[in-house]
């Protein structure tokens, strides 16, 4: 076994807030010099490599979940914030491990079936016309983020959670927050201010609970609330951590793709006519921009035991950094990787929701959602441009999430 490399060139960290608005150039870097790397910074395990990485997501028994990332934070003043305000985040779902995680993948899988899921489409249409109406006769410019992207996944999580959409900026807020929390590069003060946010959520979301535990009604918040897994109904605690989770999931990874879905129809505009002409080509185009532009570039793992990953020793205790959006683009297992190819035959590969006993829940309503959505902007509009050049995009900062956060641009009507 060997030591982990490090890059030849300047040291690279994914803590410097210019690798994380363009992590591509880096990814290619390592993924040849060091696919095994030691973040000078984090001191974290970054793998690069598709193989590398979809290994380490299956590898449950000596890369774990339960990382400490997204319950107990390192500064004890957000803990007791936590503590005294609201409830200590527990490890569920994304941030837990078999057998514990499977009582709460149950649940979950139980209420958020693919017939529910299914039957939402009609719903997620009216939607979308809806938000289209709302800007289609815009006189000059827009910003796609604003009119569009952050809305369609927001109203429709939040009619799934039975909250008006009146409250949509401080779910947006919540979400947002949610995303940098886990990143290893928080300092205290703002571990405490992220505090004092998430459990203005939690009350609110508390409120909801015990509001359809004493009338239940057909929401997803209410089935969670009300249906029994291993014999019974979740506490308080555990309801909050899948229901804060599900936000998350609901709206971030589809907000961003959509907005990366659109500065590819700009870029590339026959890309546009191909789904005008033939809306089937919609799925191929989603699943080649998460592969290309994976909304979460990264999650982590902890190593339970001393572990070797491509000849590499890493000792237990450590953390690792599983980059899907690296792996997306290794082209070991995507030829000309950058590319959008409809017709790349193992596109849905792609690790953007992950793998294993952990892939993402609402992958498929992440799905349903930006394949309707790009059919109908395809059907309603044409002539898809950026309003002010490269001025247009403005790339967040993000130690995970990866995308613009702001898209101007103009179109016609067809």
């Amino acid at each position: 076994m060997t030591e982990a490399k490090e890059a030849t060139q300047a040291p690279i960290s994914f803590a410097d807030p210019s690798v994380q608005r363009c992590p591509f150039a880096s990814y290619d870097s390592l993924r040849d010099e060091a696919p095994v790397y030691h973040d000078p910074l984090t001191g974290n395990y970054v793998l690069t490599r598709y193989d590398d990485v979809r290994k380490a997501l299956l590898n449950v028994r000596a890369l774990r979940n339960r990382t400490g990332i997204n319950s107990t934070r390192t500064d004890p003043d957000a803990n007791r914030i936590f503590e005294e305000r609201g409830w200590l985040p527990l490890d569920t779902l994304v941030s837990n491990d078999p057998p514990e995680h499977r009582i709460y993948r149950t649940l979950v899988d139980k209420v958020f079936t693919p017939r529910r899921v299914a039957a939402l489409e009609p719903r997620i249409g009216e939607i979308i016309e809806e938000l289209i109406d709302g800007f289609i006769d815009a006189e000059g410019e827009v910003d796609f983020l604003a009119v569009f992207a952050v809305r369609l996944p927001m109203f429709v999580i939040a009619e799934q959670l039975g909250v008006p959409r009146a409250h949509m900026d401080r779910f947006k807020l919540w979400s947002d927050v949610s995303v940098e929390s886990v990143s290893p590069v928080l300092t205290p003060a703002r571990e405490s201010e992220i505090a004092m946010l998430l459990t203005d959520m939690q009350r609110y979301l508390a409120a909801e609970i015990e509001r359809v535990r004493a009338v239940p009604n057909d929401t997803l918040i209410s089935h969670l609330a009300n249906t029994e897994t291993g014999g019974r109904l979740l506490d308080m605690r555990e309801l909050l951590s899948i229901i804060h989770q599900l936000l998350v999931a609901g709206n971030e990874t589809t907000t961003t793709t959509l907005a990366s879905g659109m500065k590819m129809l700009i870029e590339q505009p026959g890309l546009a006519e191909t789904i005008h002409a033939d809306p089937a080509r919609v799925v191929p185009f989603v699943e080649e921009v998460l592969r290309t532009l994976a909304p979460i570039q990264a999650l982590f793992r902890r190593v339970a035991e001393d572990i070797e990953i491509a000849g590499v020793a890493i000792p237990a205790g450590a953390m690792v950094e599983v980059r899907y959006g690296a792996a997306n683009r290794d082209p070991r297992q995507y030829p000309q990787p950058g590319t959008i190819d409809l017709d790349r035959g193992n596109a849905a590969s792609h690790l953007a929701f992950g793998a294993g006993p952990h892939l993402c829940i609402g992958n498929q309503l992440a799905r349903g959602e930006l394949r309707l959505a790009f059919q109908a902007l395809t059907r309603r509009l044409a002539n898809f441009r950026a309003a002010r050049g490269e001025d247009s995009y403005h790339w967040m900062t993000s130690y995970i999430a990866h995308g613009p956060d702001q898209l101007w641009m103009l179109f016609d009507r067809r």
